[in-house]
């Protein structure tokens, strides 16, 4: 049996072939790129072989390089699998939860005290970004992601539906009665970073709102919702944005949906590595997410703002 090469060299190439990038692979393993390179060339040395096409600014597998790839990253995958296996039932240590900044603020905050009260073993640590983080280089256990169509290889877990609503000052929404009313209002609207064709907007809320085509121009358009939120507080405009996001404030009474109309948005899901998904801090946190998504579905306000079936 021929000698398999070292177990070093065979991670380097793992993590350069995922991200096709040696800084990247670096960063990860928390080596220099220096010594990425050098543990791809004995490996390359040992087989006979090249594994990557060194382009002037990226790189790209060569035949033999997609012939191994599918199989180290199993083998990888086969070993942290294990790995997690051995500390399965353990509800201790550190827990890094990543979800985007709006989530993160109206509704997972509010709601992580009571899981605290629960696993007072476990140290929380909450990553706020509208950006997929990857899990091995940020060290993240879960991401709770904003997406129709959530990663195939990975461990995914339906947590809530989302849909859009206007929005505005409490003293204003006495005075729009009908959609129509919105149209002589200052608008912003919520593009987040990945917005697409597609998904909703004014024009579109307003079409579903059975308002006939009509010139929709709002005054700005913010990267971040909070922004959007905090905009129809201080009564500078009427925001179109997540009935999630919007959540805490409506129900503080800062701010009011006036009219009675949603438009589907993306869902979000509970996302991590499949070898991770069985660990006990992971399925314990997992327990928890989708019983207060439960609680929020049922609430008088999930059966107002969100549609079921």
């Amino acid at each position: 049996m021929k000698r398999l090469p070292p177990l070093t060299s065979l991670q380097a190439f793992e993590a350069v072939s995922r991200h096709m990038s040696i800084k990247m692979a670096a960063e990860e393993l928390s080596l220099t790129p220096t010594a990425i390179s050098h543990r791809l060339k004995t490996l390359e040395t040992q087989l006979g072989i090249s594994l990557f096409h060194r382009l002037t600014r990226s790189l790209k597998l060569t035949a033999e390089g997609e012939i191994l790839s599918p199989f180290v990253s199993d083998a990888f995958s086969q070993l942290n699998q294990g790995v997690a296996q051995l500390s399965m039932d353990e509800i201790e240590g550190e827990l890094v939860v990543t979800t985007t900044r709006s989530f993160a603020w109206s509704w997972l905050s509010p709601r992580l005290p009571k899981f605290s009260r629960l696993y007072p073993q476990l140290d929380v640590k909450v990553i706020a970004s509208d950006s997929v983080l990857d899990f091995a280089r940020y060290s993240v256990d879960i991401s709770i992601r904003y997406t129709d169509t959530p990663d195939p290889s990975a461990h995914a877990a339906w947590v809530l539906d989302d849909f859009v609503t206007p929005v505005c000052a409490r003293k204003l929404s006495s005075k729009i009665k009908t959609p129509e009313d919105l149209l002589s209002r200052d608008m912003v609207e919520y593009e987040w970073l990945g917005f697409e064709d597609g998904d909703p907007n004014w024009q579109a809320w307003f079409a579903s709102a059975g308002v006939p085509a009509c010139q929709i121009r709002p005054i700005a358009h913010f990267s971040d919702e909070i922004m959007c939120i905090e905009a129809a507080i201080d009564n500078r405009a009427v925001a179109l944005v997540s009935v999630i996001a919007a959540s805490r404030e409506i129900e503080r009474g800062r701010i009011a949906a006036p009219i009675p109309q949603v438009l589907k948005d993306r869902s979000y899901y509970l996302v991590c590595p499949v070898e991770r998904a069985r660990t006990g801090k992971i399925k314990a946190f997992q327990d928890w997410l989708l019983s207060e998504a439960d609680l929020f579905r049922d609430s008088a306000y999930g059966q107002q703002f969100m549609p079921q079936g």
